[in-house]
């Protein structure tokens, strides 16, 4: 699977997410903003949803959770990164049991960054794939041997 990957940055702050931002494009990866829980809802229940989603803590119209909670019922899997101005334990938590694939702080590495990426981009891409991947027919599943009712001793 060669598919392109695509992050949506999700923030009403040109600032806050410039670095994340500047390690996608380094990256190859196509990027599209959204300034609101809005606008992100959109971008994510389309047929084609992006890959990453990288989500300020605090939106003009919610929170990091409203995005996260978007991307569960997305049409196809999506992987959100919540990026905070300050390390907040309290909200990683909260957004990692939400099911947020990673939290980052504003003073997370460039070199952290790049390996948070590479590693969200291929769990997006297993997960689309399994799901994509056809089921075997019975006739092309493998045969496991002899078959014995399972109150029957073998």
């Amino acid at each position: 699977m060669n598919e392109t990957i695509s992050a949506l940055l999700v923030h009403d702050r040109a600032d806050h997410l410039f670095p994340v931002k500047q390690v996608l494009r380094t990256q190859q990866i196509k990027i599209t903003e959204a300034k609101n829980c809005q606008d992100a809802a959109i971008e994510i229940a389309s047929a084609d949803p992006p890959h990453l989603v990288f989500t300020d803590t605090s939106l003009p119209d919610g929170t990091c959770l409203d995005i996260i909670r978007l991307a569960r019922h997305a049409p196809r899997p999506v992987n959100v990164i919540v990026a905070s101005r300050v390390a907040d334990l309290r909200l990683y938590i909260e957004c990692m049991e939400h099911g947020a694939f990673d939290f980052i702080a504003a003073s997370c590495l460039i070199s952290d960054l790049a390996y948070i990426l590479r590693h969200a981009s291929d769990n997006v891409a297993q997960l689309r794939a399994a799901i994509e991947r056809p089921c075997p027919k019975p006739a092309d599943a493998p045969r496991l041997g002899k078959t014995v009712p399972w109150d029957q001793p073998a």
